[in-house]
């Protein structure tokens, strides 16, 4: 019985210092992250961590991002330089570290120009008609539905740096208008030119 208990206590005494052994000897994990390098402002965007030697089954820590074991996922809102970082540690309790630089463009959301815009859109003879703007601002794309006259035309456009740019067809017909301003968040206004063809054709502003 004596002699079984030894066995017993000599096998776990070797156990251990076989596991001791094998993480002394297996080296550090490396790690190293694959993902974007560009992103907008509100696009959510997918990272994968991928780690090597060590002593294997690994867990994952993220910073810049949520993430689940070798994935995480992150939407950006603010614009420029974004860093994500992830930590490995092997089941020996070693650790590696990488990390990745996202530039991320857009505004943040403070500058988002989502929502109705009213008010007054001229001619260069100085007529004046109401006009509104039905606008979905993601990123630097801007969507939306242009109102006058009591019609409406859908159109599409950018929002970048302060600079707005919207082109619909003028209702009723088709040509084509493109609103080129800027946005003035103090006053919570548009205001610019409208162009056809290059040609200005007068001016426009609404707020929101």
């Amino acid at each position: 019985m004596g002699g079984k208990r030894v066995a017993a206590a000599i096998g776990v005494v070797v156990g251990a210092g076989l596991l001791t052994g094998c993480c002394l000897f297996s080296g550090n994990p490396t790690v190293t992250i694959m993902g974007p390098s560009t992103a907008t402002v509100g696009q959510s965007v997918t990272f994968m961590a991928q780690a090597t030697g060590g002593g294997g089954t690994y867990t994952y820590v993220w910073m810049g991002a949520m993430g689940q074991g070798a994935m995480a996922t992150a939407t950006f809102t603010s614009p420029g330089s974004q860093v994500v970082m992830v930590t490995v540690t092997d089941n020996c309790g070693k650790t590696a570290s990488a990390q990745w630089t996202v530039t991320v463009t857009g505004d943040s959301p403070s500058g988002n120009l989502s929502g109705m815009w009213s008010g007054t859109i001229y001619d260069n003879r100085g007529d004046s008609m109401q006009f509104s703007l039905q606008l979905t601002h993601v990123g630097t794309n801007v969507t939306g539905t242009a109102y006058g006259g009591g019609l409406s035309s859908s159109g599409s456009g950018s929002y970048a740096a302060g600079q707005f740019q919207f082109q619909f067809q003028w209702w009723r017909t088709t040509t084509v208008v493109t609103l080129v301003g800027t946005y003035n968040p103090g006053a919570n206004e548009l205001s610019g030119d409208w162009m056809i063809g290059g040609l200005r054709g007068g001016s426009w502003r609404v707020r929101r």
